[in-house]
């Protein structure tokens, strides 16, 4: 199966929106129920949709939520739930939240069990392995005619926007007024060797240069932050060295995507990022889970979920270690949820493993 089917139906989800989520306060309603990529019973999702908010909204009322309240709160997603369309292009899960001016869905690539929570909190940690799959990577394709920054994971890809980097050759700042001037040297100099750009390569190479020099500013500056995800370039051979004299952010593999991307979709880029990209995140994992055992016991390393809550509200969580079982949908919402919006607010890391050390099922590891 190519990225393009995995990916096809199901939405990506972003550390801002772990973030986002993470950080609300209700009343808030959570629901996850399993879905179909298509056929028959397909016809059964609404119903069993109509139904868990039934149950969420009796909920809301029972907890003190004025019934209007109630209705209002939901009837987002029962819109959701009444979109036929919507129902033959889901995936094998479906994640939903409402809170007071709140309404998201996401479909997932994993099937979900069914459940519903009301509480002051969304329970956002079954989205984590999704958010994060194997581990979040980026990928910058670049070429004289497009900029494009991808963020993604195994199972998913989306585009973000490229902040203040030029989108293309022709955007890049100055180079109207930078070109006649070479034009004048040349003339000047009494040889043919610039005609302006594209004429003779010595004016290509400089407006590349300046190309570039922009396209890692601005990119830097996108990601600037403690933030470890790889970053994979795909260019042609010729523009990796002028853009890795560049760019500064330290996590650029040398491996690269070689090749125009400009035709190439961003599911196509991540099939060919991830071969390239997945010993480095396992690699990553080892390190965390390591790093993690060495933190116990000096004080920069928690396994108390107490513990862990208040050190993320306070923003000294530099690394928070879940495994699968603090991931399941039917956990009722807490602390571990703001925990994992909080972490992302301040620029934290997120990882998902099978096991940590001595047993634990969360960990963290402190910035001080």
């Amino acid at each position: 199966m190519t990225s393009i089917q995995r990916t096809r139906n199901i939405d990506p989800i972003t550390v801002a929106d772990l973030e986002s989520l993470g950080t609300a306060s209700g009343p808030a309603v959570s629901v996850f129920m399993p879905t179909h990529r298509g056929g028959p019973v397909t016809r059964e999702g609404p119903l069993r949709l109509r139904s868990l908010l039934d149950r969420a909204q009796a909920e809301l009322v029972a907890q003190g939520v004025p019934t209007g309240d109630a209705v209002e709160l939901v009837a987002p997603l029962r819109e959701l739930g009444n979109r036929d369309p919507f129902w033959q292009h889901t995936a094998d899960g479906l994640a939903l939240y409402a809170a007071p001016g709140i309404a998201r869905a996401f479909r997932l690539g994993t099937e979900v069990p069914e459940q519903f929570h009301v509480s002051d909190s969304f329970a956002v940690r079954p989205l984590v392995p999704a958010a994060i799959g194997d581990g979040e990577f980026l990928i910058l394709a670049l070429s004289q005619n497009s900029v494009r920054l991808f963020e993604a994971t195994r199972g998913s890809v989306h585009e973000r926007d490229i902040g203040r980097a030029p989108g293309s050759l022709d955007d890049a700042e100055g180079r109207t007024e930078r070109e006649p001037q070479l034009q004048h040297q040349a003339a000047a100099g009494g040889t043919a060797a610039f005609h302006g750009h594209g004429a003779g390569g010595e004016v290509d190479r400089v407006m590349l240069q300046k190309f570039f020099r922009q396209v890692a500013a601005g990119i830097d500056e996108l990601l600037a932050g403690p933030g470890r995800r790889p970053l994979v370039l795909a260019s042609v051979a010729e523009h990796h060295p002028m853009l890795r004299d560049e760019l500064t952010y330290p996590h650029l593999l040398d491996e690269v995507v070689a090749g125009n991307p400009d035709h190439a979709s961003g599911a196509e880029l991540q099939d060919k990022a991830w071969p390239i990209v997945q010993p480095v995140l396992s690699a990553d994992a080892a390190a965390a889970t390591e790093r993690f055992g060495e933190a116990l016991g000096t004080g920069l390393g928690l396994s108390d979920p107490a513990q862990i809550v208040t050190a993320a509200s306070e923003g000294r969580v530099d690394t928070l270690l879940l495994t699968a079982t603090v991931c399941r949908p039917e956990d009722q919402p807490g602390g571990l949820d703001g925990a994992v919006g909080h972490t992302c607010a301040t620029s934290g890391r997120l990882v998902v493993l099978e096991a940590l050390p001595h047993g634990n099922a969360v960990g963290a590891i402190l910035r001080y």
